[in-house]
């Protein structure tokens, strides 16, 4: 099965959609503004529906990982630049690792071209 660069472009975009979720839920004051609110369904429904898309040619283990790994670093690196939360040492060698592994799914579970 050969992966087409678009279901990489859907797992991207799901990822920013993840995160973008991640942001409109932390800014609407527990669900209680509406147009982050609003924002914050659409985008859960659009990552979802774009993770879906993405796993039509990706194997399930890759497109899962990837967007849950990628919404994580993207929620992180908002919780250092956003909302000036710095994070530790620790916390950035461990969204590295997370990166790794990410990469290391792409080459060991992907079909070759």
């Amino acid at each position: 099965m050969s992966i087409s660069y678009s279901a990489y472009l859907y797992l991207i975009a799901a990822a920013a959609f993840e995160v973008l979720w991640v942001l409109c839920v932390r800014l609407s004051d527990g669900f209680s503004r509406l147009l982050p609110s609003g924002l914050a369904a659409v985008s859960m429904f659009l990552s979802v529906l774009l993770l879906a898309k993405a796993s039509q040619q990706l194997p399930v283990a890759l497109a899962y990982c990837g967007w849950v790994g990628m919404g994580a670093i993207g929620s992180a690196l908002l919780q250092q630049f956003y909302f000036q939360q710095p994070l530790s040492a620790g916390a950035w060698l461990s969204l590295l690792m997370l990166l790794v592994g990410i990469v290391g799914l792409q080459l060991t579970l992907a079909p070759q071209h």
